[in-house]
């Protein structure tokens, strides 16, 4: 499936650990080990996608987990090198796109309270501030910001103003 600007999503497979977990490790302070990724993998209520550049390599990953309407993103990441391009955007639309697929009313997230860049993406993707949580990196002592964006496809905004596009 492509996603946006040069880039396309799959399923991420074990086979793409090694390079998941290279982006991981330049990503994070406190990076997933193989072992989380793992059990992402056989998580039935997990959805773990890589984001691909048109040379194949792989430039991004995200892993949410939908729960009946709800969408909780676990991680997400774009190589440094990578960064700049309009690829985060594009992963969360992909995300919101299955989300609405699926029947999700809302994403949550949470995010560190310093990562400044992290925080302007989810922004700017429609995402809004809802609560704080007081040392949730405690590895690397920092706060995390509870956001969410609610999703409505045009359907059910024409369904609920009473709109009839036919």
């Amino acid at each position: 499936m492509t996603t946006g600007p040069g880039l396309a999503a799959r399923r991420m497979q074990q086979s793409d650990l090694d390079d998941v977990l290279a982006i991981e490790r330049v990503s994070f302070a406190a990076p997933w080990s193989r072992d989380v990724f793992l059990k992402e993998l056989a998580n039935r209520a997990a959805r773990s996608e890589v984001f691909t550049a048109d040379d194949g390599a792989i430039v991004g990953y995200v892993c949410f987990w939908v729960v009946l309407d709800e969408a909780h993103i676990q991680t997400i990441a774009v190589h440094p090198n990578m960064r700049g391009r309009g690829y985060g955007s594009a992963i969360m639309g992909h995300v919101e796109e299955i989300c609405l697929r699926e029947g999700v009313r809302r994403i949550i997230l949470e995010v560190g309270r310093r990562n400044t860049a992290a925080r302007n993406l989810y922004r700017k993707c429609g995402f809004t501030a809802i609560g704080f949580r007081k040392r949730y990196y405690a590895e690397i002592d920092d706060d995390a910001v509870v956001m969410e964006k609610w999703l409505t496809s045009s359907a059910q905004v024409n369904s609920e103003s009473g709109a009839d596009l036919r």
